[in-house]
């Protein structure tokens, strides 16, 4: 096993490691796998409880497709696809074997680079670094419909076990896979009425096998499809859809929102990462 690299110590008598990681989803726990292989000192900022990033928020034995790709330490991954659980439980091996260096609970609030080094501002304190990868992804904070009502605790923004629902009314909000994917696991529950509400006309850039199923579904009644609407108003028993043709109102015990995520862009412009539009802007040094 590569053993780290000592840390150094910065101008203010802090401890400097070599990698500063922000995420523990897979590239970030790839990332930090390969630093280990090299020597080098690092730990992972990850501001959830838990490793695996979007992963660990998968439905229950979701089945997650993977390139065939050699992962450090570990080696080759053989399969094609892999169960949820599978996976994470892959991913924990790799910390384990690796002794890969993990703060859960630490999410990152600011960066600044002073002279030939980095300070990684965070929940606990900072954290000095020669270099810094950000490992985020795009799953970022569940975007808000902004419906009145929506602070409801019926109101959810991911779907860990479908087989925990059965004889609910349940409205399912989006148009992506995550959309589908819970629509199809809670229309296969004892007794459960699951609508889809999209604000399109029809379903696009999802999964073929996704498309074939949802297809079976809506066409056997398993699943009403409400396209073109936008939800107006949750009630404590009821949603209102806003429909081309005038407000509906459904009777429902639980919304599931699927609407994507929004990236901490404010937090990446503070680090100098600039967006489409932006105004140049450098990182000042110091």
């Amino acid at each position: 096993m590569a053993q780290l690299a000592p840390a150094s110590r910065g101008a203010g008598g802090g401890d400097v490691l070599d990698l500063v990681i922000v995420g523990a989803g897979p590239a970030g726990l790839t990332a930090a796998a390969a630093a280990r292989e090299r020597g080098l000192s690092h730990v992972i900022l990850e501001q959830e409880g838990d490793l695996g990033g979007a992963i660990f928020h998968y439905p229950r034995r979701k089945l997650v497709l993977v390139q065939a790709v050699e992962v450090p330490i570990l080696g080759h991954l053989r399969e094609g696809e892999y169960a949820k659980e599978d996976l994470l439980g892959i991913l924990t091996d790799l910390c384990r074997r690796g002794d890969l260096r993990i703060r859960f609970g630490e999410r990152v609030q600011g960066l600044e680079r002073n002279g030939g080094l980095f300070s990684v501002r965070s929940t606990s304190g900072v954290t000095l670094s020669r270099f810094v990868i950000l490992a985020m992804g795009r799953r970022g904070t569940p975007r808000k419909l902004g419906a009145p009502g929506e602070e409801l605790p019926k109101v959810m923004y991911q779907l860990a076990d479908a087989e925990s629902y059965e004889q609910q009314r349940i409205l399912i909000v989006g148009g992506g896979d995550s959309a589908v994917e819970a629509a199809l696991g809670l229309a296969r529950q004892r007794g459960n009425r699951v609508t889809l509400s999209y604000r399109r006309e029809k379903l696009v850039r999802i999964k073929k096998k996704n498309e074939t199923r949802i297809a079976e579904l809506l066409a056997n009644r398993r699943i009403e499809g409400a396209f073109n609407t936008d939800v107006e108003e949750i009630g404590p028993a009821s949603v209102r859809l806003k429909t081309p043709g005038g407000v509906r109102e459904l009777p429902n015990d639980y919304v599931f929102v699927f609407a994507g995520g929004e990236p901490p862009f404010e937090l990446l412009r503070q680090m100098g990462i600039r967006f489409g539009g932006d105004a140049p802007e450098i990182l000042p040094r110091r």
